[in-house]
């Protein structure tokens, strides 16, 4: 089973001004994985894929967020 940690979050909002909470992951590097990887899910457990800096697109809503701040991660 992969391992996963938090490195930040983004509070993004939808076309319809909807508010959006993208996660940023990093999948540690095991015997299985020679290299982290980074990876993207909403709160609620959508998956996110980064576009570019500022958008983000939620894979299985097909809608594209855009972030408005990125948030300190929670300790």
């Amino acid at each position: 089973m992969s391992q996963y940690q938090e490195t930040r979050r983004f509070k993004c909002t939808g076309g319809a001004g909807n508010p959006c909470i993208v996660i940023e992951q990093i999948r540690v590097a095991d015997e299985t994985m020679s290299s982290p990887r980074t990876d993207y899910m909403t709160v609620d457990g959508d998956v996110a894929n980064r576009l570019d800096k500022k958008h983000f697109l939620i894979l299985m809503k097909g809608e594209i967020v855009k972030v408005q701040r990125a948030l300190r991660r929670k300790h």
